[in-house]
């Protein structure tokens, strides 16, 4: 394994804490686990802050997390605040519908897991002019798909959140633009719509 799909891999793997976010929805329900989580994302920011102001604390965290932090999370916010608020956004939107919870944080944990791996691995076609690869856009797909469809959604609604999600995962990650919260957002948008609830 090439030291860079083996930090992908690392930094995956950390992602998948998101499905904690997931489980605090199960096991709180609706609306307590979003009130939860949006205390969690006010401490999530203070650190953040603290991180992009204060250099020591900066470089107690980049040595914590040993290389999972990119280069454009040095100047910016780091992945788990969008991720924080992608997941936030969700169960906004879901307004306690608990099979878009469990699809939107499910996408954005096993899809962009998915394409990152896959497109690391195997993607050799370029898209975009990018670095993403149309391999890992359609692993993203079909990962999206499975959670969307396993939390009970329909095929269809299943099929449009992960068109939407691969969408959002294969647009290029900036320090404004962060994939983390949009593809939970978009695919819990996209749900509502499709459920027509």
């Amino acid at each position: 394994m090439s030291g860079d799909l083996r930090r992908e891999f690392g930094r995956k793997a950390f992602h998948m804490l998101s499905l904690v976010y997931w489980g605090v929805y199960a096991r709180l329900g609706w609306p307590r686990a979003a009130q939860v989580l949006a205390a969690w994302l006010a401490v999530v920011l203070v650190v953040e802050v603290a991180r992009l102001k204060v250099p020591a604390v900066e470089r107690a965290l980049v040595d914590f997390f040993d290389g999972m932090m990119r280069e454009t999370e040095r100047r910016h916010f780091s992945g788990i605040v969008h991720t924080t608020a992608g997941c936030l956004a969700a169960m906004l939107i879901a307004r306690g519908d608990a099979r878009i919870v469990g699809a939107a944080i499910g996408q954005l944990a096993f899809g962009d897991a998915a394409a990152a791996l896959i497109g690391k691995a195997f993607g050799s076609v370029k898209i975009l002019g990018g670095r993403k690869s149309l391999e890992g856009s359609l692993a993203c797909l079909c990962a999206a798909y499975a959670v969307a469809y396993a939390c009970g959604v329909g095929a269809r609604a299943a099929l449009g959140s992960a068109a939407i999600a691969s969408l959002v995962e294969l647009l290029p990650t900036t320090g404004f633009f962060n994939d983390n919260l949009w593809l939970p957002t978009a695919s819990a948008a996209t749900l509502r719509l499709m459920l027509g609830k």
